[in-house]
């Protein structure tokens, strides 16, 4: 397990490791080792630290926390290497046995595509933050498609929060041919961009409105934010490692915690199904994924991670559950 060491990621390394030790304790069964190795994320260090555990028999790396590091360690070594879990939010890593722990963004954007398409609202608009990474923006229209929607368009707003108007005027086509709009973004800016478009000066015909979980829950309050659509990660099976966690810790398990628990859980699973060979590309690749701490996800083939969330609306200033993440894929 490759953990950091700097500052503003230390309490989240801390609660890794933890939950981490606490799935050991429970899920262990003396058939597994955890290696803690700590160093930090601006050092070279962690391409050393994978050549090594490719050399000495290690079955999964799980780790490191930043996309630099995971950069680092696709560029300078090569296959054959152990599967690697990085702990960094969705993206792609190239096909290169490295999958993400984390959700982001565009999943939560995902979930709420498929209650909006099911309710027959297909034709979707995208606004973002300029400069928001085009590789996820083309996640997501490959993701609406899949979903059995259709990307009218994008329109990009300043992340500044000056001049949305004039942003959005540039997109007044767009948004007449949509019923549904995804808003991506969560700085400072994504208050204002709410109210301008509850206010209905531009994409009369937008039925459903869709955030995602990078809006902060202050939002909640607004008025203009109400209805709204947001689906987060489930935290309701955190609960079922907490009282032992604040035995062993004398804290409550944060979500990392739980991250940290479900990476040696997919390890002890496969290893308990199938024996200490089991830590496999094809099975962490499994079509049927895993329900752990942190709900429901798959490890895909393409490098990304695949989790499903729970969808609400906000309703008088709070979340109201209106899909659960559902039994499978």
């Amino acid at each position: 397990m490759l953990l950091p060491t700097d500052a503003a990621l230390r309490k989240k390394a801390a609660d890794i490791a933890d939950g981490a030790k606490l799935a050991l304790d429970d899920l262990g069964a003396g058939q597994l080792r955890i290696d803690f190795k700590a160093s930090s994320s601006g050092s070279a260090e962690v391409v050393s630290r994978v050549q090594a555990a490719s050399a000495d028999g290690t079955k999964l790396i799980i780790g490191p926390a930043t996309n630099a590091e995971v950069s680092r360690i696709i560029s300078s070594t090569s296959q054959p290497r152990p599967p690697i879990l990085a702990l960094v939010p969705n993206n792609s890593a190239g096909g290169s046995n490295i999958w993400p722990l984390y959700g982001d963004a565009i999943d939560s954007a995902l979930e709420g595509v498929g209650v909006a398409v099911a309710a027959n609202q297909k034709n979707i608009v995208v606004v973002h933050e300029a400069g928001f990474p085009a590789e996820n923006l083309i996640r997501l229209r490959e993701g609406i498609q899949l979903k059995g929607g259709a990307t009218i368009g994008f329109v990009p707003y300043p992340p500044s929060g000056k001049d949305l108007s004039a942003a959005f005027a540039k997109g007044t086509a767009v948004f007449a041919k949509a019923n549904t709009i995804v808003l991506l973004g969560g700085g400072e800016a994504i208050g204002q961009v709410i109210d301008i478009l509850a206010a209905g000066e531009f994409g009369q015909s937008i039925a459903t409105a869709i955030a995602t979980s990078l809006i902060p829950e202050e939002i909640y309050k607004r008025p203009s934010a109400q209805g709204l659509m947001v689906a987060i990660p489930s935290t309701a099976d955190v609960g079922v490692i907490a009282d032992r966690f604040r035995a062993k810790f004398g804290r409550s398990p944060s979500y990392d915690a739980a991250i940290g628990y479900d990476s040696i859980a997919i390890a002890a699973g496969l290893v308990r199904s199938a024996g200490p060979d089991a830590i496999t590309v094809e099975n962490l690749t499994s079509s049927q994924g895993f329900r752990a701490a942190t709900g429901l996800f798959r490890f895909r083939p393409d490098g990304r991670i695949e989790r499903r969330m729970v969808v609400h609306r906000i309703e008088n200033g709070s979340l109201k559950v209106i899909q659960e993440e559902g039994e499978g894929f």
